[in-house]
Parts: structure tokens; sequence; C-alpha cells
């Protein structure tokens, strides 16, 4: 993250994506293992297309394919998720610290009664008490945290759609006019 000194927080980088690309992230949400044969099949475009497009959303952060996996099931028996109260004016400071922490799994600006949210994978209530008390404490401009323990997942998810994923492509909806072919009916002659 770029550091800012303004005040206002960055806004969010938006990347245009054409029909293809949006279709694509949809498929991956679905089955992050899909290859670009499979893509290029169910998109019904060229391998090459496939793999640049993919090559792009890959290389330009938009999609990331991960294992997602339950923290219980793999030794991680507290999962917590964290609200903090800040100083305001060092939230991108405070955000970027919070990323390079590898047990930080998520960071997030929020409105209501906390300033920033996040996700915390510890190995234990042990491991979790030296971060709340060692690690957090240690950075200047967080005033006081609001941890709620994660007690079983009933779902998780990535699968969340794709905005104008479902829309026609462009040609298809009418907003480009192409001309119909004229076809002449040729009547047959009867001898």
């Amino acid at each position: 993250m770029a550091n800012h000194s303004s005040n206002h927080a960055p806004k969010p980088k938006f990347v245009e994506l054409d029909q293809v690309e949006r279709s694509m992230i949809g498929l991956l949400q679905k089955n992050g293992r899909a290859g670009v044969q499979e893509l290029a099949r169910t998109l019904a475009v060229s391998d090459v297309t496939a793999r640049r497009k993919l090559r792009r959303l890959l290389g330009d952060g938009i999609v990331q394919i991960v294992a997602a996996v339950d923290p219980f099931q793999i030794g991680f028996e507290s999962p917590v998720i964290i609200g903090l109260k800040i100083d305001r004016s060092r939230i991108d400071a405070i955000a970027e610290v919070l990323c390079k922490h590898p047990a930080i799994r998520f960071v997030a600006a929020a409105t209501g009664q906390v300033d920033l949210i996040i996700e915390v994978v510890a190995a234990s209530n042990h491991e979790l008490a030296q971060f709340l008390l060692g690690y957090l404490a240690s950075i200047d401009g967080i005033y006081d945290t609001e941890t709620s323990l994660v007690l079983r997942i009933y779902k998780q998810t990535w699968h969340w759609g794709v905005r104008g994923e479902n829309e026609p492509r462009a040609a298809e909806s009418g907003r480009v006019r192409r001309a119909a072919p004229r076809v002449r009916k040729l009547r047959s002659r009867r001898s």
C-alpha cells in the first residue's frame, strides 16, 4: 500500500473488465482449478485468448487462486475477528503495518463502532494472547480492540458473483447494431 501524506484514504482502484474477463472470474469463483482449455471452451474463446486474459487477471492482482480451508480442520484453534479503534488520521499507515503480519488474513476499513476490521488465524489461545498483548499493543495509534473468537464456521464462500457477469455481450444486447444479412428467397420454378 502506498504511503499517503493526506488524511484521506485512497480510493479503491477500479479496473475495466470486459465481458469475457467477468465471466472468467465467475467461473473461477465456482472452480479455481479450471484449466485454460476448459475456460476457453466454456467462454467460447480461443485458448490463446483465455490464457492471455487469465494471465492479466492474475498479474494485476484481480484474481488470486488459492486453497480455501476451514482453519479448525488444519489445527488452528483460535481464529478471531478483531475490530480496532484507531487514530483515524493514521488509518493507511496502521493498515499497511497490519497487512505485513502473516497471521492476519484480512484487513479492511469499516464504519460503525470500529475503524478497522482484521481477521487473524492463531494456532492457540496462547498464540492469540501474544498477538493481542504483544504485536497489536506495540502499534502506535491503536486505542482499543474488540475481539470475537470464532467458535464454528457455518459458511465460508468466495463466490458472490461478478458485477456485470451475466450481462449479454454488446452485440447480443443490441447496443451494437449490425445490419442483418439480406437473404433472398429463391423460388423454385416448376417445370
